[in-house]
């Protein structure tokens, strides 16, 4: 709270000062906001962060929202992988990620808050794959899954139910693989992730996002994390609330 009542001070003093010595103020105030560090990559349509470039789109412009309404200051780090990320944030060298699905494990090592629907059970098909207009069409089906994602509980539980066989790929890329050499009849996994890969690997120009999905499952959603080492977690509470105005104004969803 003190810091909150410094910048309100400032603020007042800017009032009654002339219009250079405003501008030192503010600046100074600007330098007393903690800066926070979002660690992401190049993934389009939230965001685009190509190298030697400053990253923009939609997610960007809501972390920038959440930073002022919070009072901090958003810094990005360069690109960097999610799994990387994700170690980083657990070691407390990056302060937050967005777009994480919640675990248990998770929850012990990050502070977390939704914000978003997920999107992890999309299915993808290719030239041999069956066609697919509703969940009994599933049946019976071969699946492809990734190893290296989290999938709701209750999608597995489905599998089962339809009696659907599952392989598994180490990574997105050895799934998408499997399904294109026909070792799988369809592929499920999250949606804007595969369908950057589908568009920068040549190989997989046969594949495509499957017309019909499954209805999207409101009880899964998508999360901002804040690592719990750091130097900044005081500020988690005010950063929880503001995101959360945010949900409710309907300015965090990007499907």
């Amino acid at each position: 709270m003190s810091a909150r009542f410094g910048l309100i001070a400032l603020f007042l003093l800017c009032s009654s000062l002339p219009v250079s010595a405003a501008d030192d103020v503010a600046l100074a105030a600007d330098h007393a906001k903690p800066t926070l560090q979002w660690c992401l990559h190049h993934l389009p349509p939230r965001h685009s962060y190509l190298p030697g470039q400053q990253p923009t789109g939609p997610m960007v412009d809501m972390m920038q929202e959440l930073a002022t309404a919070s009072g901090f200051t958003l810094t990005f780090s360069p690109p960097t992988p999610t799994s990387r990320c994700l170690k980083l944030l657990e070691q407390g060298k990056t302060d937050l990620m967005m777009g994480l699905v919640f675990t248990e494990e998770r929850n012990a090592v990050y502070l977390m808050a939704p914000f978003d629907e997920v999107r992890m059970t999309s299915f993808f098909v290719a030239p041999h794959s069956p066609v697919l207009q509703n969940q009994q069409d599933l049946r019976g089906r071969i699946v492809v899954l990734t190893k290296d994602r989290i999938y709701p509980p209750s999608f597995m539980k489905l599998l089962q139910e339809l009696h659907m066989r599952v392989v598994w790929g180490k990574d997105l890329e050895s799934a998408l693989a499997l399904l294109l050499y026909q070792q799988a009849e369809l592929y499920a996994g999250p949606l804007h992730y595969t369908a950057l890969e589908l568009q920068k690997n040549p190989r997989f120009k046969t594949l495509k996002l499957n017309d019909w999905q499954l209805p999207s499952d409101p009880s899964q959603q998508s999360y901002l994390a804040m690592s719990r080492l750091s130097p900044h977690r005081d500020l988690w509470p005010v950063l929880a609330a503001e995101l959360q105005k945010m949900v409710d104004a309907k300015k965090t969803h990007f499907y």
